[in-house]
C-alpha cells in the first residue's frame, strides 16, 4: 500500500515555498529560517509545542491552541526535520533553476524571491490557497521574523528543532 504525505513531495515543498516567497516580497530570509518556516507550514499543529512561546507574538498563543490534532503523530519532529531538509534543497534548487529565488542571495545563505513574473495559473492558485486564511500562516510567514532566530533566547532552542549553543551572540 502507497501512502502519500506532502512531506515527501518535492513540488509540495516548491509550492510552499513560493506561498512564503510571495508573502515576503523582497526581503530576504535566513535559510535555516525559511526551512522552519516550511516544517510548520507542513505541522502547524507542533506550534503548539514552542515553548517558551515567543512574548512578541502573543497575539497568536490563543489561535495556535485551536489547531487541530493531525492525523499522523510526530514523535520525533527534530529526525522528520532533518528528513524534509532534502526535499527542501531538492525545492530551492528548483525554485533557482527557474531564478524564481535570488543566487547571490542563497549563495549567502538567504533565501530572497526575484521579480521573475510566475505563470499566471500558479499566481492565481498561490493567492487562492486556504493555507494563507489560517491565522497560523501569518504566525509563520510575518510572525517568525519579528522573533530572535539565534542564541539561547532564539526559535532554534524554542522549537528544538535546531543546535543553538554555537551561534554567536
Amino acid at each position: 500500500m502507497l501512502i502519500y504525505h506532502p512531506l515527501f513531495d518535492a513540488n509540495h515543498c516548491v509550492f510552499r515555498s513560493l506561498l512564503l516567497l510571495e508573502e515576503q516580497g523582497s526581503n530576504e530570509i535566513d535559510i535555516d529560517l525559511f526551512r522552519m518556516m516550511d516544517f510548520y507550514l507542513l505541522f502547524p499543529s507542533l506550534l503548539k509545542n514552542i515553548s517558551p512561546f515567543p512574548s512578541e507574538l502573543k497575539e497568536f498563543k490563543k489561535s495556535i491552541r485551536n489547531i487541530d490534532a493531525p492525523y499522523e503523530n510526530i514523535y520525533n519532529p527534530n529526525r522528520v526535520f532533518l528528513e524534509l531538509r532534502r526535499i527542501q534543497s531538492i525545492a530551492l534548487h528548483h525554485l533557482l533553476s527557474k531564478q524564481l529565488i535570488d543566487m547571490k542571495s542563497f549563495n549567502n545563505g538567504k533565501v530572497k524571491r526575484t521579480s521573475e513574473m510566475l505563470p499566471q495559473e500558479l499566481e492565481i492558485e498561490l493567492n487562492n490557497s486556504p493555507i494563507k486564511k489560517n491565522t497560523w500562516f501569518s504566525l509563520i510567514s510575518e510572525g517568525f521574523l519579528k522573533v530572535e532566530f539565534n542564541g539561547s533566547k532564539g526559535l532554534k532552542k524554542r522549537t528544538g528543532l535546531m543546535e543553538y549553543r554555537y551561534d554567536e551572540n
